[in-house]
């Protein structure tokens, strides 16, 4: 399931995350979506918490890249935080 955690208003990105997912190889981790509609569709770009891995980065700069990953690393304690309280924590069956 997606959380909505905010949206950056003047570059107009929707900001979401993931419920927790647990793997025993990975442990637990949570991926951040941030999406900015284009005349295309959307950019996009993933990112995996918490080592604020980029998963996926379509349409956005390197510079806005660099700036979306020390957004993303600023708000991870607290996007934990809500999934932690509002979120489940879906397991790997493996």
């Amino acid at each position: 399931m997606r959380h909505e955690y905010l949206k950056l208003v003047p570059e107009n990105i929707t900001v979401t995350f993931t419920d927790i997912h647990f793997s025993k190889r990975q442990g637990e981790s949570i991926t951040v979506h941030l999406e900015r509609p284009n005349d295309n569709g959307f950019d996009i770009a993933e990112y995996v918490l918490p080592v604020c891995y980029c998963k996926k980065c379509m349409g956005f700069t390197e510079d806005e890249e660099y700036k979306l990953r020390r957004f993303v690393e600023r708000n991870s304690p607290l996007i934990w935080e809500i999934a932690r309280e509002d979120g489940e924590i879906v397991a790997d069956i493996v």
